[in-house]
């Protein structure tokens, strides 16, 4: 098994986000997405290294790419986001009345949809009530799992599979999806977390299919075959790790969101990087 140690960003270290989630690499653009949810913006990074921030009026919990902008999971469901003009547009409404909830992380699918889950701003402490949406291709709204309590990392591996992180489940899910259209029908089997430090978090896919998952209150990222198998470790310098992404020209640069939450350390909350060796895969866009 491989460890290595991942560093902060130079560029990123001006940023220290309260919940720092959702990195998002565009190749268009050579352009670094993300989100920090507490802290009412995203952020973007670019090739040259400079860091701008984007006030965003309702909380984000995901940053998504579009054929035009991006896209954003956010108190009110999807919306629409230009970075040019820094205008929200409504795509779908989601669970927009209840004050009490929102949505957390979400993803474009291979298939043009979008699926994203919401969650209590209390998670952990009332009902898990969340729940996971896709909204498909043709316009349409499907439910795909209820009961979650904090909805979080989701990827395809394979065309035929998907991977779901409901972080208080101890677990990682995978469905099986039908290639044609990318509907998920039943949950094939799970990778049990219980037995590592922390709880998973956000995720990605390397070229490979392996899953790299972020460990909130673990310091690390891991890899994962999906037989469950770990793979490598990746130690980040602060505990509560959020998601990864692959990113650079090559896709072979693993960037990490981390949150300040508690923790005092000038090393919380920032963006941190490593090459851990293997290349990632682009992110789906989402045509409207």
């Amino acid at each position: 098994m491989t460890t290595l140690a991942a560093r902060p960003t130079a560029a990123a270290e001006r940023v220290r986000s309260s919940l720092g989630e959702s990195p998002r690499w565009d190749a268009r653009s050579q352009t670094l997405w993300w989100t920090d949810i507490e802290g009412g913006a995203i952020y973007s990074l670019d090739a040259n290294g400079a860091v701008v921030s984007f006030p965003v009026p309702r909380a984000a919990g995901a940053v998504m790419l579009a054929d035009r902008g991006l896209v954003l999971a956010t108190t009110s469901g999807f919306e629409a986001f230009d970075p040019s003009t820094e205008q929200l547009a409504m795509v779908v409404e989601i669970e927009a009345s209840d004050d009490s909830r929102r949505m957390n992380d979400a993803s474009v699918d291979p298939w043009g949809g979008i699926l994203g889950g919401t969650m209590r701003w209390d998670a952990g402490v009332g009902e898990h009530d969340g729940v996971l949406y896709r909204w498909t291709p043709d316009g349409g709204l499907e439910t795909v799992a209820t009961g979650l309590g904090c909805p979080n990392g989701l990827a395809w591996p394979r065309s035929d599979l998907f991977v779901f992180i409901d972080s208080l489940s101890g677990g990682i899910d995978l469905w099986n999806v039908d290639p044609a259209t990318g509907s998920i029908t039943v949950r094939a089997s799970r990778i049990d977390t219980s037995e590592f430090e922390g709880i998973p978090d956000g995720l990605t896919v390397d070229e490979h299919g392996h899953l790299w998952v972020a460990f909130w209150g673990g310091g690390v990222v891991r890899c994962f075959d999906l037989d469950g198998t770990v793979l490598a470790t990746l130690a980040v310098g602060t505990p509560f790790v959020t998601s990864a992404a692959f990113g650079g020209p090559d896709l072979g640069t693993l960037y990490i969101t981390t949150a300040a939450a508690s923790e005092q350390s000038p090393r919380a909350g920032l963006l941190y990087e490593v090459r851990p060796g293997v290349i990632g895969r682009e992110s789906h866009s989402f045509r409207r």
